[in-house]
């Protein structure tokens, strides 16, 4: 699986972590706004949404009130490795389906075929 999410330890609030985005993984051109909504999106929230979640279920500080972008600095902990684990899942799904575009046809293929030897076993 790639890692296109990871924690990085921030140089401003040492001990807190910032969620992280390896671009050279993410195949696109050009993006409008902030990576820090990525994560957000993936998670099918908005990004105060995302931010609620992170401080309230993941134990996330929220730094920048008031600011275009706050952002969620987390602690090293179990909580945290899960949201990124979580991220890096949903990105690997996201990228698999946009790499096989194909898919809904090869799925429904596998279906025939399974009906097919399932026909099969039950007339044995």
């Amino acid at each position: 699986m790639r890692k296109v999410f990871y924690l990085d330890e921030s140089p401003h609030n040492p001990g807190k972590y910032m969620i992280r985005v390896n671009i050279d993984l993410i195949p696109f051109t050009t993006t409008i706004g902030s990576l820090n909504l990525l994560p957000a999106r993936l998670l099918n929230l908005s990004y105060a949404q995302y931010l609620r979640f992170c401080r309230d279920i993941v134990g996330a500080e929220i730094h920048g009130k008031n600011c275009l972008y706050p952002v969620a600095y987390f602690y090293r902990d179990p909580l945290s490795d899960q949201l990124v684990k979580l991220l890096n899942a949903r990105t690997e799904l996201v990228l698999w389906e946009d790499e096989h575009p194909d898919y809904h046809e090869h799925e429904r293929a596998l279906r025939d075929f399974d009906r097919k030897r399932n026909l099969k076993n039950f007339q044995n």
